[in-house]
């Protein structure tokens, strides 16, 4: 797995590229809770580019979700990937990211991010 992370405002976009298999979950949940220790509580997940994801991976996101709630953030999936939005309607995860899950990132920056701008 790759990583990339940047940052737009008050908050991180993280794009894994390629699988993220058990090893590859465990440095992502590290990363992700390094964020948050960072203050960042607004988290955009960027799915595009995954070829496969274990259910550490998932386990990750849905931890670190509950983790940014109690502090007033959010996570946000962003998914074009067919693999990834099959994995998340099937466990029933497109219902805990009810609200939260966008199908390209240009949907996420004009619904999340230029509203963030405003306030």
């Amino acid at each position: 797995m790759e990583l990339s992370v940047t940052e737009i405002m008050n908050f991180k976009v993280v794009k894994p590229s390629g699988r993220i298999d058990w090893e590859s979950a465990r440095s992502l949940d590290k990363e992700v809770q390094q964020i948050i220790e960072n203050g960042f509580y607004h988290i955009a997940f960027n799915l595009d580019e995954v070829s496969f994801i274990c259910s550490g991976g998932i386990g990750a996101l849905v931890y670190n979700l509950n983790k940014v709630r109690k502090m007033g953030g959010a996570i946000y999936i962003i998914s074009s990937n067919d693999y990834i939005n099959y994995i998340f309607e099937t466990l029933k995860f497109d219902v805990v990211f009810d609200g939260y899950l966008y199908k390209t990132y240009e949907t996420f920056a004009n619904e999340v991010l230029d509203k963030a701008r405003v306030f």
